[in-house]
């Protein structure tokens, strides 16, 4: 049910804030829809504070209108042009540009082709109303329509009938008119005009169609809410309605449209912008941004080392675009003006002392960027279940007892996607060996192992309560002489066990599907294996955050090894389970790739780790998957038929595991985008 309210000071406590977004979001309206069906109040979840707005400023600002007319021709006037570039991208960070070579004709048509694209979500162009409807403070009053246009244009016939041809045209020409604007920044820097180009800032482009419909209660809501966008450069096409204002400054100034101009924005350089919704009719916005993180591309962008100098350090560190892409898309449009996470993020991540740090120092409350929404932890639950506990003794020996335990595993993994295992064949001794070990491994760095406190420091909404050491145990083992001193021996025993014990997990797995043993193993599902040690200080405050938060694995198969002290929950059906350790067992879980492959037999079931404030925890999980690997894997064939068609595409490894790490652990599904 969605509510609608004009009061946003009123506290509600039954209030139902998820169920609200769920029952939009379900209708697949959007806020077409909710106008369409005549609302005169807009519903709760898009009241934003009252303080959203400002103060109304009489400051009046105007955006530089350039004129490109004969730059092509005229030297001085290409330089003329290029300094009032420089001048706008500094000083404002935006600026409109006419005679930019794009026909009027094209512009009214393409804003008038994205007044009505499609609705339906099985179409390669997506459809949605807020991308960031479930994690934004408030939602905003728009709706938008995206595809990718380059480097590699989407099949025309495949995108909306009513913008087909317009949007690949307008394409086209937004290109062009890039590669012009690069130029003349990259000769406003005092480079070769051909600079920025050749960094690849002009190599991918994505277009966004955004639909503001009418609002009836615009003083409550925004319709995109201040940011700056994260790309290179943005080129926006706006119809005459107006509602776009920049902050320069720290005061808010509108752009007004001017007929057959575009409005171009420089990425990220702390301009940020807004729309403000009306109640005079609906607004159409066409925005076009320049990027290479469309692409699985791990080229390093900094400052450009031609324009430092002693006096002009960088100010900057280096990063990738699909990195700050991912932080983009992780934080999004989340304005907390008294609260700067991300210089507490820094200060953490400086310190290089991770959370333990954090309890060795003696705080008695944790710092607010691991603070998790209220109800994370969810209601307790009285549901006594329990994950099966399988023995592993005499499959090797007793044809019919290896018979019965394929069974067992493929049971467990149907319905509950985790197991744990006991006589797997690896010594006590090594297990406790393997536990104390991973308590003391380095901090340091520089070496081969990683250690860090959160994989998704600065782009996950909250941090998580434990620190991580990381690396890569096979095709190819590390040198053993530069793995940490205290475990460095136990690792190399350990996980020389823990790989043939994948291997006999693999041939169960195999014959519980009723394939060869060797099936699974043939496929290369054990050709890799990473491992993560997890340690869990004690913390001050559990009720507060998180040691993981809720979320499911990538890979094929995951042995987890744990300590005594609990904490482990799996969620069955809507119910998390406690997973108490038992001495001497292994945990198994199967991962996203086998529930691909498996074509849904096999389930990937989403778990998280509690904080306690009793005594630290200590983990040791092993991945098995080949992380470079470009192989393509889909729903093994033998499994599936007519009555139980492939519901995946496939896909490689290495794309699969970029895409895991763009959302991180958001709590989503990373499998959705591959279900047909």
């Amino acid at each position: 049910m969605i509510t609608s309210t004009s009061d946003a000071n009123t506290v509600e406590p039954d209030y139902d804030r998820l169920s609200e977004i769920k029952a939009f979001d379900e209708s697949k309206a959007g806020v077409k829809g909710l106008v369409d069906a005549g609302i005169s109040k807009i519903p709760r979840m898009f009241i934003e504070p009252p303080d959203i707005h400002g103060k109304s400023s009489s400051f009046d600002g105007r955006i530089p209108t350039l004129d490109l007319d004969g730059i092509d021709r005229d030297a001085t006037r290409r330089n003329r042009v290029s300094n009032e570039i420089k001048d706008a991208s500094k000083r404002r960070g935006f600026f409109q540009v006419v005679n930019h070579g794009i026909p009027l004709s094209i512009l009214d048509e393409m804003l008038n082709g994205a007044l009505f694209y499609t609705r339906d979500p099985s179409k390669p162009v997506t459809y949605y109303s807020n991308y960031h409807l479930y994690t934004s403070p408030a939602a905003n009053w728009r709706e938008s329509l995206s595809c990718l246009m380059a480097p590699i244009p989407p099949d025309s016939e495949k995108l909306p009938a009513p913008c087909r041809d317009i949007m690949m045209k307008y394409s086209d020409q937004v290109m062009c008119l890039g590669y012009t604007l690069f130029e003349l920044l990259s000769e406003a820097l005092g480079l070769h005009k051909n600079h920025l180009r050749d960094m690849g800032c002009a190599d991918g482009l994505s277009t966004m169609c955004h639909y503001y419909p009418k609002c009836p209660e615009p003083e409550l809501t925004m319709g995109t809410t201040k940011h700056a966008d994260f790309d290179f450069l943005t080129i926006l096409l706006q119809d005459q309605t107006g509602g776009l204002q920049i902050l320069h400054g720290e005061q808010w100034v509108d752009v007004p449209p001017i007929p057959g101009a575009l409005l171009v924005n420089v990425g990220d350089l702390l301009q940020a912008r807004r729309v403000l919704p009306n109640n005079a009719g609906p607004r159409v916005l066409v925005a076009c941004f320049f990027s290479t993180s469309y692409q699985l591309d791990s080229k390093l962008y900094g400052p450009i080392k031609e324009l430092l100098s002693e006096d002009n350090p960088p100010k900057c560190r280096e990063t990738m675009v699909r990195d700050y892409a991912s932080y983009f898309a992780s934080k999004g449009l989340n304005v907390e003006p008294d609260y700067d996470r991300l210089s507490e993020i820094k200060a953490f991540d400086e310190s290089k002392a991770g959370v333990k740090g954090l309890v060795d120092a003696g705080i008695s409350k944790i710092p607010r960027m691991f603070i998790e929404p209220p109800d994370i932890h969810g209601k307790g639950s009285s549901f006594d279940g329990r994950i099966p506990t399988l023995d592993l003794d005499g499959i090797d020996r007793d044809a019919t007892r290896r018979k019965r335990v394929s069974n067992e595993i493929k049971d467990a993994s149907e319905r509950w996607g985790f197991f744990q295992v006991v006589n797997h064949g690896i010594p006590l001794n090594i297990l406790d060996e393997m536990l104390n070990g991973a308590l003391f491994y380095t901090r340091d760095p520089s070496k081969p192992v990683t250690y860090y406190s959160n994989y998704h420091l600065y782009t996950s909404p909250a941090a998580n309560w434990r620190d991580s050491l990381s690396c890569f145990m096979a095709p190819i083992p590390p040198d053993s002489e530069k793995l940490p001193a205290p475990c460095r021996d136990i690792m190399m025993k350990y996980f020389d066990q823990v790989i043939c014990l994948g291997y006999t997990l693999f041939e169960l797995l195999s014959e519980a599907l009723g394939l060869h043993k060797n099936h699974l193993r043939d496929m290369g599902c054990a050709d890799g294996l990473s491992t993560v040690c997890h340690y869990y200080p004690k913390c001050p405050e559990p009720e507060l955050t998180m040691g993981i938060t809720k979320h499911a694995d990538f890979d094929f198969l995951i042995i987890l090894l744990q300590d005594q002290t609990g904490g482990l929950q799996i969620l069955h059906g809507e119910q998390w389970v406690d997973v108490p350790p038992i001495p001497g067992a292994l945990l198994v879980n199967v991962g996203d790739l086998l529930q691909l492959i498996s074509n849904d037999e096999f389930k990937s079931i989403e778990h998280r780790v509690l904080a306690n404030n009793k005594a630290p925890r200590v983990s040791v999980a092993c991945f098995f998957f080949l992380h470079s690997s470009t192989k393509l894997y889909g729903p093994i064939k033998e499994l599936v038929s007519q009555e139980n068609p492939p519901k995946y595409r496939e896909t490689t490894v290495k794309d699969f595991l970029q895409h895991f790490k763009l959302k991180g652990l958001d709590g989503s599904s990373k499998l959705s985008h591959l279900r047909l």
